[in-house]
């Protein structure tokens, strides 16, 4: 099958990522997962830009102590973050594919500098065949 582009970008945020309770739908990423990996396979280079950390931090943990709308978003998020791309990882393996986690700032972007910084890294995972998986912070 030959495709109009031979490379692409997927934004998936967390209200396609999160159950109606606010956790994560593993089931979801995991037909993300072999689309995207059908995807690869046929040549397309991608790749995906992912919210969701919140959702997977919500089926880690509860706050212990009181805390704030932003602390609690905070915790989820560090916690999520980690769930969220081992969930990717397992996934892709599964399609004997690899992916990496790439954290970046609007700063990331700020200069030329940091930009073709940024490039250089994705050209180096897609020149590997390695799925990015951009969170931005």
């Amino acid at each position: 099958m030959s495709f109009r582009y031979n490379k692409i970008t997927v934004k998936v945020g967390s209200n396609v990522l999160a159950k109606s309770d606010g956790t994560l739908n593993v089931s979801r990423i995991a037909h993300l997962v072999d689309q995207i990996a059908y995807l690869h396979k046929q040549g397309v280079e991608v790749i995906l830009v992912s919210s969701g950390a919140v959702a997977a931090g919500k089926a880690v943990m509860e706050p212990l102590k009181r805390a704030d709308a932003v602390s609690r978003r905070q915790l989820w998020a560090a916690l999520g973050q980690v769930k969220l791309i081992s969930r990717y990882s397992d996934f892709f393996n599964e399609h004997g594919l690899v992916c990496a986690q790439v954290l970046t700032t609007k700063e990331n972007f700020s200069s030329r500098r940091h930009y073709l910084n940024m490039k250089n890294c994705m050209s180096t995972l897609l020149e590997n065949k390695v799925i990015p998986i951009v969170n931005e912070k």
